[in-house]
C-alpha cells in the first residue's frame, strides 16, 4: 500500500498534467504489445512511482478514450473553495485596513 502522503504529493504535483500525458503516451505505445496492454511494470520501468501510477492511471486512460478527465474538469468543491477563499481575503483586507462595511 502506498503511503497517503505520497498519494497527496502526486495529486498536488505541479507537473501532474505533464506526467498524466506522458503516461497516456506510454499506454498508447504498449496498447498492442505482447502483454495485451500497458502494465504497472511498464510504467515503473518508465520511471513512474507507485503513487503516480495509482493517481494518474485513470486520468491517462480517460485521455486515451477522449473522455473528461481531471485535466479538463474541475474537482468537486474547487469553485466553492475559491469563492470562500476570496471572501476570506476580502474580510482580512477590511480588518487590516480598518475600514467598515
Amino acid at each position: 500500500m502506498t503511503a497517503p502522503s505520497l498519494i497527496t504529493a502526486a495529486r498536488n504535483a505541479p507537473d501532474a498534467r505533464d506526467r498524466i500525458l506522458e503516461m497516456a503516451v506510454l499506454m498508447q505505445e504498449h496498447r498492442f504489445g505482447p502483454e495485451g496492454g500497458c502494465t504497472d511494470h511498464h510504467l515503473e520501468v518508465a520511471g513512474f512511482t507507485r503513487a503516480e501510477i495509482e493517481v494518474y492511471a485513470n486520468s491517462a486512460r480517460a485521455v486515451l478514450a477522449r473522455r473528461p478527465s481531471e485535466l479538463r474538469t474541475t474537482r468537486p468543491g474547487r469553485v466553492t473553495g475559491r469563492t470562500l477563499a476570496k471572501r476570506a481575503e476580502a474580510i482580512r483586507a477590511r480588518i487590516k485596513g480598518g475600514g467598515r462595511g
